[in-house]
């Protein structure tokens, strides 16, 4: 499988053994836990709900019906990531600056090392009252706040943000190193498990040589990249011992 769609659900009927790869156990949830057990769950917390509330008030409704739809939710957070008037944070990726939007209160909120950057970032360039006066009513929403990123691939950055926004990604053979980079350095345990899970498949489908190539990049520039090229050897040798 080359491609493979996170949505925490991360993979769906797909249980894999995360020793197999090797890795510490960091005590996180992969988002395996199944449907039907989390719907036992919700269903107790409501009827929790419900008997507290009969307590309370007798003419209270003994019936609770929690609905989610979150698949148009994670489209228009997407949506806005796509339009740079309606962001607030531009990341200047790689040599090249390829920009890259994000808007910072949901960035901030799903990653501390995101909220310390885009603070930084804030206190170093202020917007002077001078510029604020100047803009007056015909002030844009195009204002950015600007932070340079120079050790990841545009495009591995780009699918990194998108994770952040709406909670689902493609992990490839090409990104799966930058993604499990940039999991480990923003701390997002959720995607860092997918990308092992990805990678251990994938290598058992033939293409451990695609994904060594994309580690290449990363291997001076992150801890995590040495980590994750070493973990793959090892796998290897387990796997032609």
């Amino acid at each position: 499988m080359d491609i493979c769609n996170s949505r925490l659900n991360l993979v769906e009927n797909d249980f894999l053994k995360v020793s197999e790869f090797e890795y510490d156990n960091e005590g996180c949830s992969s988002g395996y836990d199944s449907a039907t057990e989390q719907s036992s769950s919700d269903k107790e917390s409501d009827t929790s709900i419900s008997e507290a509330s009969k307590d309370e008030d007798p003419t209270a409704e003994s019936e609770v019906m929690k609905y989610r739809s979150t698949q148009e939710l994670c489209n228009s957070l997407q949506y806005i990531i796509s339009l740079p008037d309606l962001c607030d944070v531009k990341f200047l990726v790689g040599d090249k600056r390829v920009p890259v939007y994000g808007v910072k209160a949901i960035l901030a909120t799903r990653s501390r090392m995101f909220y310390n950057l885009i603070l930084e970032a804030q206190r170093q360039s202020p917007v002077s009252k001078k510029s604020k006066k100047k803009s007056g009513k015909n002030k844009t929403l195009s204002n950015h706040i600007a932070i340079e990123i120079n050790n990841y691939q545009p495009a591995d950055f780009k699918e990194l943000i998108n994770f952040v926004h709406c909670g689902k990604v493609n992990i490839r053979n090409s990104n799966v190193a930058g993604l499990y980079c940039g999991a480990s350095e923003f701390h997002l345990p959720e995607l860092k498990i997918a990308c092992r899970d990805f990678t251990t498949r994938s290598m058992r489908n033939g293409n451990t040589a695609v994904i060594l190539k994309s580690t290449k990049i990363y291997l001076d520039r992150h801890r995590a990249g040495k980590k994750f090229v070493e973990k793959i050897r090892g796998y290897q040798k387990s796997m032609n011992g």
